[in-house]
C-alpha cells in the first residue's frame, strides 16, 4: 500500500469539458427543443442511469417510462456522444504535470457510461498522465456512492487519508468526505491549484 499522497481527478467539466447539450443539438435541429430534452428528458438522472453501466435497452425502457416516445434521445445521445465533449482544460492538464513533479500520484474518477467511454483514453492524451481511472460504467456503481470510493482505494493501492478528490459536483465532493477523503469542489484549475498549495502538494513533494 502506497503512501505517497493521491490526489483523484473527476473527469467531466475537470479534465475535459461536458455538455449533453452539445450532443444533443447534433440531432435535434431546434435551439428550445434541445434545452428541453436537456432539462426534461433526457437530464442528468438519464445520464446517471447511462453512467451506471446499465444496458442500453434497459436506459432506453427507463426512459419510455418517464417519457412515453422518447426512447429516440438515448440512442442519439450515445451516437453523438463525442461531441459532447470539448478540448482537455490545458490548466487542469498542466496541474496534474506539475502534481506529478512534486511526486504526487494522480489518478482519475468518474461517472461515465462504458459505452461512451471507448476511444477517450486516445482521443484525450491528458488521461494518459493519470496511473489509471475508475470507471462507473464498468463498476456498476456511480458516485457520490460509498462503493466507488472504496473501489478506487483498492484499484490504485491507497488509503483514505492520503487522498484529495476534485469533482465539480457537490454531492461527488461530499460523498467523498464520508469515504474519510479529503475533498474540494472544482471550478476552474487555477482556483483548484490553490487549493492543492495550500494542502502542500505543489513543490516540495507533496504532503508528508
Amino acid at each position: 500500500m502506497s503512501t505517497r499522497p493521491v490526489v483523484v481527478f473527476d473527469l467531466g467539466n475537470v479534465v475535459i469539458p461536458w455538455d449533453r447539450r452539445l450532443a444533443i443539438a447534433r440531432f435535434v435541429d431546434d435551439p428550445d427543443e434541445v434545452e428541453r430534452l436537456a432539462e426534461e428528458v433526457f437530464d442528468l438522472e438519464a445520464n446517471t442511469h447511462l453512467d451506471r453501466g446499465a444496458d442500453l435497452d434497459d436506459v432506453r425502457a427507463a426512459m419510455e417510462a418517464r417519457h412515453p416516445g422518447h426512447g429516440w434521445v438515448v440512442d442519439g445521445y450515445v451516437e453523438h456522444f463525442r461531441h459532447s465533449l470539448g478540448e482537455a482544460d490545458p490548466g487542469t492538464e498542466q496541474l496534474i504535470v506539475d502534481l506529478l513533479e512534486a511526486e504526487v500520484r494522480c489518478v482519475g474518477l468518474s461517472n461515465w457510461s462504458a459505452v461512451c467511454f471507448d476511444g477517450i483514453p486516445e482521443a484525450y492524451p491528458v488521461l494518459g498522465l493519470l496511473e489509471g481511472v475508475v470507471i462507473s460504467g464498468d463498476e456498476g456503481v456511480c458516485k457520490p456512492e460509498l462503493e466507488i470510493y472504496r473501489r478506487c482505494e483498492s484499484r490504485f493501492g491507497f488509503t483514505a487519508e492520503r487522498a484529495t478528490f476534485v469533482d465539480d459536483n457537490a454531492d461527488n465532493v461530499r460523498g467523498a468526505l464520508d469515504a474519510g477523503w479529503d475533498a474540494f469542489r472544482f471550478t476552474d484549475a487555477a482556483a483548484a491549484r490553490a487549493e492543492l498549495a495550500a494542502r502542500g502538494l505543489l513543490g516540495g513533494g507533496g504532503r508528508a
